[in-house]
């Protein structure tokens, strides 16, 4: 049987992990050396050869009708790039980095990788974790299972100690995403309370508003007619300039930056307390996000205390991250390999999914039992529980008002614990209805919303119908019943009590069909990556 790999899908950096010889997560290294690959895929014009990571990178803005970076933000969406009249969706380009992952795994290893567990944001839900796994099979991989971030990131904090029970909240600020997680770490279990996050804020965000902040200071100091940033060049260069400052600004609180454009020179200083100001904005969305969380697993516990607080993600490290987290709330936060941390806990769980090392089914409808190592290698039970990521609700007709308008009814709210079965009695709208269409939908932001537009139907167009009812008069009953397991995939029974009728369907949606994804894998394949 061969290994199973970690790997940490991430927005602008990803990573690949095992569990080597001795029973510990090892991070492989890319032909760079470097334990993280730019999250970067450049498509060479009409030669059919891509390039992944650094070399891609480089090139974002010189090239950026060639490159795409950020396409995790886009998982589980209609977002496709055209390159030399092919169209490659988030789940193809996704696969293009697992591949090159794997393959620097192989040449580092000499170990075949075929099987992989992968790493996703913590919200997200049905749509984007089957986007996922279908980017894997194209990748030719074989997706033994899906885990949250902060669950891998806790996994490879809680092989630290044995016998202590923590509350602990993990704040995972990446280049792309933010989410958090409070989780509940025991000898006997690990419990997942309460998550939150937001999939469109980053560390590249923090970025684009120093860039601009230090381009327009240059414009002011040099007196440009020009923006400057219109020339893709300088706008490469000051981006890299940039992550360079922000890392020195996280380590001392003034440095200097040299710019350039044609004759135009400028040598400009930056304080941190300067580049704080023009972030906190973005802090006090991560602050935000972080009061839900607590709002939501003091709902389930009204005495909840955080114990500990584990910074995840490289954006982590901003000393204004530790500074809102001390002033507003009195922790003081861990920093335990913020970069590293995810792809290891995908290792750890990787190896204790395999049917040979813990009996664990991937597929499983209940929540499974894993043996994880402690640092003398000894084993011990634990139990793993999940909560729902994104609320789940059907679309009924509201008739309270002049007009009938559909509203989208929560069934099982976001943070309720998995597995779960909820169940309730709906009524027909009109006289002898013959049919019943139950239409499914996944919570589309970050609150509940009644409207159908705000969120995400899951299940097909239209809806899953039951037919050939006898005709029904108005307000007859019909039983509804939602189960999902401790994966989070969902299932539906509807029942009308008459005629016994009943309908069961699986909801495990995705933009992709199997067709779409057998041609993307034999698309991927024909491209030669370098």
């Amino acid at each position: 049987m061969t290994d199973i790999f970690g790997i940490d899908l991430g927005t602008t950096f990803s990573a690949i992990a095992y569990i080597d010889d001795y029973g510990q997560p090892l991070v492989i290294n890319n032909p760079d050396g470097l334990p993280t690959t730019p999250s970067a895929v450049y498509f060479e014009p009409e030669s059919g050869h891509v390039i992944t990571g650094q070399e891609a990178k480089n090139t974002a803005k010189v090239a950026a009708d060639r490159v795409v970076t950020l396409i995790k933000a886009y998982m589980g969406e209609t977002h496709s790039r055209e390159f030399d009249g092919q169209q490659y969706t988030p789940e193809s380009i996704s696969a293009l980095i697992l591949r090159a992952l794997a393959k620097h795994a192989e040449d580092a290893t000499g170990k075949k990788v075929e099987r992989v567990v992968i790493t996703v944001p913590a919200y997200f839900g049905i749509r984007e974790r089957e986007a996922t796994r279908q980017a894997g099979v194209i990748a030719d991989l074989e997706v033994v299972g899906i885990v949250t971030e902060p669950v891998a990131a806790a996994l490879a904090y809680g092989v630290k100690f044995r016998q202590e029970r923590k509350t602990v909240l993990i704040y995972d600020l990446g280049g792309g995403t933010f989410d958090t997680t409070i989780l509940r770490i025991s000898p006997e279990a690990l419990e997942v309370v309460a998550i939150d996050g937001n999939r469109t804020l980053g560390g590249a965000h923090w970025d684009d508003r120093l860039a601009g902040h230090l381009n327009d200071r240059f414009i002011a100091e040099t007196g440009m007619d020009d923006d400057p940033m219109n020339d893709d060049f300088f706008s490469q260069g000051l981006y890299e300039d940039v992550e360079k400052v922000k890392i020195s600004l996280s380590k001392k609180e003034r440095t200097t930056l040299a710019l350039k454009h044609g004759n135009h020179r400028a040598q400009l200083e930056i304080t941190r307390a300067e580049f704080e100001e023009l972030t906190s904005g973005l802090i006090q969305q991560t602050k935000d996000i972080v009061d839900r969380t607590l709002a939501a697993a003091r709902e389930k516990d009204a005495d909840l205390v955080i114990d500990e607080v584990l910074l995840v993600g490289g954006s982590s490290q901003m000393p204004a991250v530790t500074s809102m987290l001390r002033k507003h709330y009195g922790w003081e936060p861990q920093v335990s390999d913020p970069n590293l941390s995810v792809a290891k806990g995908a290792a750890i769980y990787a190896a204790l999914s395999g049917a040979e090392q813990a009996g664990l089914d991937p597929s499983a409808k209940s929540a499974p039992k894993y043996a994880l190592p402690g640092q003398s290698g000894e084993a011990a039970p634990r139990r793993i529980t999940n909560v729902l990521p994104k609320g789940l609700g059907i679309q009924f007709l509201d008739t309270a008002g002049p007009e009938p308008e559909h509203f989208i009814g929560f069934l099982a709210r976001k943070n309720a614990e998995l597995p779960l079965r909820e169940s309730l009695t709906a009524y027909t709208f009109s006289e002898n209805q013959t049919e019943v269409a139950v239409r499914v939908f996944e919570q589309g932001g970050e609150v509940e919303s009644r409207l159908p537009s705000d969120n995400h139907e899951i299940t097909p167009d239209g809806g899953a119908v039951i037919t050939g009812l006898p005709p029904l008069p108005r307000d007859s009953e019909i039983h509804i019943t939602v189960v999902i397991d401790a994966q989070g995939l969902a299932s539906i029974e509807a029942v009308e009590p008459v005629s016994g009728k009943r309908l069961t369907m699986t909801m495990s949606v995705s933009v992709l069909q199997a067709e779409d994804v057998e041609a993307a894998r034999d698309m991927v394949r024909e491209l030669v990556l370098e």
